[in-house]
């Protein structure tokens, strides 16, 4: 399964990184580089869903990337949109990929901005805490699949979980949480990924 996931991603990722750009300054190229083949799953992982075309925003595939606005949490977020930077080629089901990087401020503000940019997949990052429920909340009315980088978020109720280390990628699905987003994943997906339970309504 391991060995599945790596391909999922590895040869788009080094023409990916053949044609890259650089990386933002103030993200060193190898954080970046790790950020990029963590995009290239989550993207991956959405091509797998059968209703990606519905849930899309026109002729793009928008994804927020939200956090806490403490410094760290800011520096992980620039890590991602730094990662994704380095791949603006990338599409998925023909689609462009719209980043788009903010602060977590309350549940109405998020889902102001969600109906606003209709994204396609919410990145949660570890530092919500208390607010990941809120997050979870927003993106299953708006229909947007969720990512998390650690697998505690995934039996809250997140519902994709992209777990990597220097030996391993894992994909980690909360299938119960990713159906109550709208997504309807291919069995070739599931069969690469571990499946847990969990998550509240």
């Amino acid at each position: 399964m391991r060995a599945g996931i790596r391909r999922i991603g590895v040869a788009v990722l080094l023409l990916a990184l053949l044609h890259a750009g650089p990386a933002r300054a103030e993200v060193p190229e190898a954080e970046a580089k790790a950020f990029a083949r963590l995009g290239l799953i989550a993207l991956r992982v959405l091509a797998y869903d059968k209703n990606l075309a519905a849930r899309a925003s026109g002729g793009e595939v928008t994804i927020v990337v939200v956090s806490g606005s403490t410094p760290a949490a800011r520096r992980e977020r620039e890590r991602w949109v730094a990662g994704f930077a380095l791949m603006p080629k990338v599409k998925v089901g023909g689609r462009a990929v719209r980043i788009h990087a903010v602060d977590f401020e309350s549940e109405q503000a998020f889902d102001e901005l969600a109906a606003a940019q209709r994204p396609a997949a919410v990145i949660a990052l570890p530092d919500l805490g208390a607010e990941l429920p809120a997050v979870r909340r927003v993106a299953r009315a708006r229909k947007a699949l969720t990512f998390a980088r650690h697998e505690g978020a995934v039996r809250e109720g997140i519902a994709v979980g992209l777990i990597a280390s220097d030996d391993k990628d894992e994909i980690v699905i909360n299938l119960g949480a990713a159906r109550a987003e709208g997504v309807r994943f291919d069995a070739g997906l599931l069969q690469l990924a571990r499946l847990v339970q969990g998550g509240g309504p």
